[in-house]
C-alpha cells in the first residue's frame, strides 16, 4: 500500500470519529491480529495516557474501528490491519508525548498476559493466534528473545510443511522493522518460503546472502537448515561468480570493499540466474566504473602523502 493510501485512510478515520477514537486506533495497532474481546478488553485497560490524563475513549471505538477501512474481516471474529497502516499507527504511539516507548512497554506486558492461557489451549488454531501474538509482544521490547524463539519455530518446521513456511514468512515479514537487527532471520524466512512454493531461483538468491558456509544458519544461537540442493546451487553460483570476476580482472575491486557498493553482490547472483550478454555487459561496465574510481581515490592518496 502506497504511503499517500496509508495517510489518506487514517486521516479519514480522524476525521470522522475525532481524536479519542484515533488513540484507540495507536493501541489497536499492537496487536498483530485483533478480535472483539481484545479490543474490548485493550478499551478497558488503557483510558489514560502514560501521564494519568483520561483518553476518553468512547465504547463505540471498538464497533468503529473493525468496521473501518483501517481493518479487514480475516475470519470468525477475527480481524487485521494492513501491515503499512499498522507500522504507521505504531509510528505515530511512539512519537506522541502522550504514549511513547512507556505505552509500548505497558502494550506489551498487556499482550503477554492476555495469551498467556491461550497457549496451552486445545485448538490448535488458537494456539497459532497467542504464539504469534506473544512474538508481536517481544518484538517490540525484547527482540533478542522474540528471534530467538521464531527460529526455534523455524528450525522444528519439516522441508514438507509448505503451508506452514509459506505462514512463517508471512509472519516474520510483518515483523521487518522491530527485527531489523535479526535480518539473517529474515532472509532466511523469505528464502525458503521462495523454496517450498518452487521458485528455486529466489530463493538461491536470497538465501545466497546469508550462507556461508555448509547448510546451516545460525541465528540467535540456534542452527537453521538449508536444504542441501539449495546449497548446491548456492556453491555453483558463487563460483561461477568468482569466475567472471577473474576472467574481467577486478582483483584490485575487492582490495577496498568498503568502497564497493552494498548492491553490487546482489546484482552479480541476479547475473548468475540471468547470464545474458546485456546483463554481462551492464556489470562489466559498472565493475570498470568501480575499478577507475577506486584508482582514482589511490592516486589522490599517494599525491597527498608525497605532499
Amino acid at each position: 500500500m502506497k504511503p499517500e493510501v496509508v495517510t489518506r485512510r487514517i486521516e479519514a478515520f480522524h476525521q470522522r470519529f475525532g481524536e479519542a477514537h484515533l488513540h484507540f486506533a495507536y493501541h489497536a495497532a499492537f496487536p498483530l491480529a485483533l478480535t472483539p474481546d481484545l479490543l474490548y478488553r485493550l478499551w478497558a485497560n488503557f483510558q489514560r495516557d502514560i501521564h494519568g490524563e483520561a483518553l476518553k475513549i468512547p465504547w463505540l471505538a471498538v464497533a468503529d474501528l473493525l468496521l473501518s477501512s483501517l481493518c479487514d474481516e480475516v475470519g470468525y471474529e477475527l480481524y487485521e490491519m494492513e501491515t503499512e497502516v499498522r507500522n504507521a499507527l505504531l509510528r505515530e504511539l511512539k512519537v506522541n508525548p502522550r504514549f511513547g516507548e512507556k505505552r509500548i512497554h505497558e502494550l506489551s506486558d498487556f499482550l503477554l498476559v492476555y495469551v498467556k492461557q491461550q497457549l496451552e489451549s486445545h485448538d490448535p488454531d488458537m494456539r497459532d493466534f497467542a504464539q504469534v501474538q506473544t512474538w508481536t509482544a517481544l518484538a517490540y521490547t525484547r527482540p533478542g528473545e522474540a528471534a530467538r524463539e521464531i527460529a526455534s519455530t523455524l528450525a522444528k518446521l519439516k522441508l514438507k510443511e509448505k503451508a506452514e513456511w509459506v505462514r512463517m514468512a508471512s509472519v516474520v515479514e510483518t515483523f521487518a522493522e522491530p527485527l531489523a537487527g535479526f535480518e539473517p532471520l529474515l532472509i532466511y524466512t523469505r528464502g525458503m518460503a521462495s523454496f517450498v512454493r518452487g521458485k528455486t531461483t529466489k530463493a538461491v538468491t536470497e538465501l545466497s546472502q546469508v550462507a556461508k558456509a555448509g547448510d546451516k544458519l545460525e541465528v540467535s544461537g540456534l542452527n537453521l537448515s538449508i536444504p542441501e540442493s539449495l546449497i548446491r546451487q548456492i556453491e555453483e553460483n558463487s563460483e561461477s561468480t568468482q569466475d567472471f570476476g577473474d576472467r574481467l580482472g577486478f582483483d584490485s575491486v575487492l582490495e577496498e570493499p568498503a568502497k564497493v557498493p552494498v548492491s553490487l553482490p546482489i546484482k552479480i547472483l541476479f547475473l548468475a540466474a540471468d547470464p545474458s550478454d546485456e546483463a554481462r555487459l551492464r556489470l562489466f561496465q559498472e565493475l570498470r566504473d568501480i575499478k577507475a574510481r577506486l584508482q582514482i581515490a589511490k592516486s589522490d592518496k599517494y599525491q597527498l602523502e608525497q605532499q
